[in-house]
């Protein structure tokens, strides 16, 4: 029997150092998709809010029609538009769609948020 331990030891180090290696890489890969999710929901906010301004400067010149490109920027993110809905109600529908990204669950939702994470949500939102 002596003969057979260093094999189930080394099967035993072998199956410990796979298990170990499949965890790290689904903590990696788990990792990686909060991060592209976050990426996403970042980039259609900024584009949102690109499309906000195109609305606003319309709006302040007092414009009626809104431009072909604007149009396709509003059906690409789900913005319902017809040519009879005014502009000011075009931003609020902005706005809505905008809620779809802002209103995202926290990874734990029985974490309460550092101060600090707090006083940055803050000075972010001021500074925006």
């Amino acid at each position: 029997m002596t003969d057979s331990q260093p094999f189930e030891s080394e099967e035993s180090s072998w199956i410990m150092y796979e298990t170990i290696q499949e965890e790290t890489w689904r903590q990696r890969h788990e990792v990686m998709q909060r991060k592209a999710a976050e990426a996403e929901r970042k980039l259609n906010l900024y584009a949102l809010d690109n499309i906000l301004w195109n609305l606003e400067e319309l709006n302040l010149k007092e414009r009626t029609i809104v431009p072909d490109d604007v149009v396709e920027q509003l059906t690409a993110y789900g913005v319902p538009y017809q040519p009879s809905v005014r502009i000011p109600d075009l931003i609020e529908l902005v706005f809505t769609r905008q809620e779809h990204y802002m209103n995202v669950e926290p990874e734990d939702p029985g974490r309460v948020p550092t101060l600090e994470e707090l006083e940055a949500y803050f000075e972010e939102s001021r500074v925006a």
